[in-house]
């Protein structure tokens, strides 16, 4: 791991910077790893505007943590983690990692482990007992870093499109 990278937590002014990874994240990689017949079970409507909705309510949500990660001040990644209450469960309280990205040019230095490690650390001060992550099931590379950070799969998750007469 490499101790080059400084982390620290993003705000509203870095919403551009966290728009462009949300982006890259969202459609640039995901157009590299869907499988055809995909797209259609997970799109959008306005997919711009659901991208912008959903960083404006990360940065404003005390409830979740989103982190940047820099080399020489310049933003490489960005991890997201909210704060769920499940009282019902042994652990209660849970982390549960929302976005995960590292630039293609950063990546195999690390830092994509640091931020997770970021992210747990926060998670843990702010009282979680577990950390839960999801990624799409032909994300082979992801399954693999989740893996090789102490993850246990326990779901799988079917979608089919219901086709009408």
């Amino acid at each position: 791991m490499s101790n080059e990278l400084e982390i620290r937590r993003a705000t509203l002014a870095d919403r551009a910077i966290v728009l462009s990874f949300h982006r890259a994240l969202y459609i640039t990689h995901r157009d590299r790893v869907l499988p055809p017949g995909i797209l259609e079970l997970i799109a959008y409507r306005d997919f711009d505007n659901v991208l912008r909705e959903d960083v404006d309510a990360m940065l404003k949500n005390d409830q979740t943590i989103v982190l940047l990660g820099l080399e020489s001040g310049k933003a490489v990644g960005y991890i997201s983690g909210r704060i769920q209450q499940e009282p019902r469960r042994l652990l209660r309280r849970r982390g549960v990692i929302e976005d995960w990205y590292v630039d293609e040019a950063y990546r195999g230095k690390g830092y994509g482990a640091s931020l997770l490690y970021g992210l747990e650390a926060s998670l843990r001060d702010a009282g979680c007992e577990l950390l839960e992550s999801a990624t799409w099931a032909f994300n082979d590379s992801a399954r693999r870093a989740h893996e090789a950070l102490g993850f246990k799969e326990v779901q799988i998750q079917y979608r089919k499109r219901l086709e009408t007469d």
